[in-house]
This record gives C-alpha cells, structure tokens and sequence, in this order.
C-alpha cells in the first residue's frame, strides 16, 4: 500500500506538474516563433523587388530624359552657351574672347563676321596671285585686283585693330573692380558695336561677289566620285 501511496504522490506531485508546465511552456513559443520566419522573408523579399523595380524605372527614366533632352529637344533660342572657337585674325586671349560673349553679345557676333570676312580676303588675294603667277606677260591685271582686295582688308584688319584696347581695357577694370568694369561695359557697348557692325558691314559689300560665285570641283574629285558609285552598283 506504501508503494501504491508514493506512486499516486508522484504523479500528483505539483512540482512535477510545474516543471511539465514550463517545459511545454518553453517548447511552444518556440513553435510559434518558427512559424512567422517564413512571412517575414516573403514580405523582404517583395520590399527588395520593389525597391529594385524602382530603380530600374528611375535608371530608364533618366536615360530617357537625357536622350530627349540631347537629341530630340529643341533648343531654347533665348538661352546662349559659349563654344570656343579659333579667331585667328582676332588678338584677343581666350579669356578676353569669352568675356566679350558674355558682356559684349553683339560685338562677339562681329567678331565671328570678322574673321569670316578676313578669309575670304585672304583666299581671293591667294587666287588672284595665282593667276597672275601663271601668266606673267599679264601680271599687271593681278596686282591692280589684287590692290582692290588687299585695300578692303586693311581696312576692315584697320577697323577692329581700334576696337580690341577698349575691350582689353575694360575686361582687366572688371577683373580688379567688377563693378566699376559694369559701368563701363555699359559704356562702352554701343559704341563697340556699331563701330564693329558697320566695319563688317562695308567688307560685306566687297565679298558678296565672292559668295555668289560657285565653287568649281577638281576633276579629279568628281572623277573619283563617279569611280567609287559605279563600284558599289555595278
């Protein structure tokens, strides 16, 4: 009977039943807490595809944006941007070229015209030489033209040569006191300008002639041509 008593106590026993108690206690949650794993690492897994989807859309976006806005935009008229650019009969420094495309827009455009035109002096003097090299016995003919040529050169070299002091001048006031070099470029624009414009103008006239003719290809050239389109059709 002892022996039933002690094993009825056993199986009553509250500390026995406790220590199941936590056991189970212990072993549950730790079920529950393997069981939401698995939807947590979905819900990251869809928060980085989006994340992702994102970027990709924002990367596309962009290019597109760059293309359109290199390739198929048009570009705003109103909005000016610098380009360098050789002006070999102008004896201004890059610096001093660039402020007059800022402060001096028009002049800079006479600037350009400028040289356009001293070229085309150059090229007709060179061409009239030419001729009269290859007939000596009428030399007399090239050098009156070429007179004519070299005299609209001078002058127009004559006419800018007096506008590039005032544009040095005022560029190194500006460097050493901005706002004293404001007052004089606003000083100094329309006389530059219409001093400039109206050189310009008046070697116009001169090489107009020069313009309308039509260059003459070399032979060899359009020769060489016809050679090279009867060789991809034939």
């Amino acid at each position: 009977m002892l022996g039933f008593l002690k094993k009825k106590n056993k199986e009553e026993d509250p500390k026995s039943q406790d220590d199941k108690a936590k056991t189970a206690g212990k072993e549950a949650p730790d079920a529950e807490q393997g069981q939401p794993a698995p939807k947590r690492k979905g819900v990251a897994g869809l928060i980085k595809k989006l994340v992702f989807i994102v970027l990709i859309l924002g990367a596309v976006g962009g290019a597109g944006f760059f293309v359109y806005t290199t390739y198929f935009a048009e570009p705003d008229p109103n909005m000016r941007v610098y380009k360098p650019v050789t002006l070999a009969h102008v004896n201004l420094p890059p610096e001093m070229l660039k402020f007059s495309f800022d402060k001096f827009p028009v002049f800079y455009e006479a600037l350009v015209a400028y040289n356009e035109e001293v070229n085309l002096f150059d090229g007709e003097i060179a061409r009239i030489e030419a001729i009269g090299d290859q007939y000596p016995e009428q030399k007399k003919i090239a050098d009156s033209q070429k007179k004519v040529w070299e005299k609209g050169k001078n002058t127009l070299i004559k006419g800018f040569a007096k506008l590039e002091k005032p544009v040095k001048e005022t560029y190194v006031l500006y460097q050493v006191n901005p706002a004293q070099g404001e007052a004089r470029i606003a000083e100094r624009t329309g006389d530059l300008t219409s001093t400039a414009e109206a050189a310009v103008t008046a070697a116009r006239e001169q090489t107009a002639v020069l313009k309308a003719r039509a260059p003459e290809a070399p032979e060899g050239i359009i020769q060489g041509t016809i050679d090279k389109i009867k060789k991809i059709f034939l």
